[in-house]
């Protein structure tokens, strides 16, 4: 019913707010929503840094550089003009979609940014919020739901191949108001995604390294799966763009198997790269284990 809802209620197409004459390589999103919610998603780690003296796990140059590259992808694929393009050429869409479900929750989570963040929080919010939360056991279990790692995976992908079925793709591209959802799950699903996979201090992830390796390898699998599918389709799937103009002037189909290798090649180079820091953080840890007197020097 709610996904019923969405579809009819848009009347205007995502790509229709564009003022007349206004070129799609300089409309700017002017929903502020996302902008003021990265700036204070920044502001609370910048507080928290400030407050917390005595860190039990320092947040070093490069974590902060991560986390704050992390935003500004997000701010670049939701409110520059990235966004609209994106809903004139599939392959920029695509690009938009690696950055919402890839690169910005990646880049953020790397920058460690639970214990900052909590210290960023009011006295009162902290305890009357956060606290109470954490203590409840409705809430606990919660998190332990969403938080399973198979069903994280599975949310991962499926929103994946949900939004790329073309009746869905297309309605999206037509409805402002489900366009923004599609935006959103795949956000959600990748910070949950690699809220398991990355482990970022304090948080201790249920999965062993290897677990975490075996993981990235097999999302690999669909992933190619569906790229190929798309790039050597000898027909156009997603009829929604040849309803607005092409601004780079390449044919639907370039344009749909652009699209599809970039959802395919980088979206597997993501995996292989991140199961490589995975692997130096497993490593590392298990150096740590090592008594002293037999580290290697």
């Amino acid at each position: 019913m709610a996904l019923q809802i969405l579809l009819v209620s848009g009347v205007a197409y995502a790509h229709g707010g564009l003022n007349e004459g206004q070129s799609p390589w300089t409309a700017w999103n002017t929903n502020p929503l996302p902008t003021i919610l990265l700036l204070m998603v920044a502001n609370l780690y910048l507080t928290g840094l400030v407050r917390w003296e005595r860190p039990s796990h320092p947040i070093n140059n490069w974590q902060k550089l991560s986390f704050f590259s992390g935003l500004l992808f997000l701010f670049l694929a939701m409110q520059t003009p990235i966004d609209s393009l994106a809903e004139h050429h599939f392959f920029i869409h695509q690009i938009q979609h690696i950055i919402l479900r890839m690169f910005g929750p990646l880049l953020i989570l790397l920058g460690a940014p639970m214990t900052p963040m909590l210290r960023g929080l009011p006295r009162w919010a902290l305890r009357g919020g956060v606290r109470p939360l954490v203590r409840n056991r409705r809430v606990r279990g919660f998190y332990d739901l969403i938080t399973n790692p198979v069903l994280t995976t599975v949310l991962f992908l499926a929103v994946l191949y949900l939004w790329q079925l073309p009746g869905l793709h297309n309605a999206a591209l037509r409805n402002a108001a489900l366009h923004e959802f599609m935006h959103f799950t795949m956000l959600l699903s990748g910070f949950l995604f690699w809220w398991l996979v990355v482990d970022p201090k304090p948080h201790r992830s249920r999965l062993h390294y290897g677990l975490r390796v075996l993981y990235l390898g097999l999302i690999i699998i669909p992933n190619t799966v569906m790229g190929a599918a798309i790039t050597f389709t000898d027909h156009v799937i997603y009829q929604a763009y040849a309803d607005v103009e092409q601004p780079l002037g390449i044919s639907l189909m370039t344009d749909q198997q652009l699209g599809g290798a970039i959802l395919w090649v980088p979206g597997d180079m993501m995996s292989v790269l991140v199961a490589g820091i995975v692997m130096i953080m497993w490593y590392q840890k298990e150096v740590e284990k090592e008594p002293q007197d037999i580290r290697p020097r």
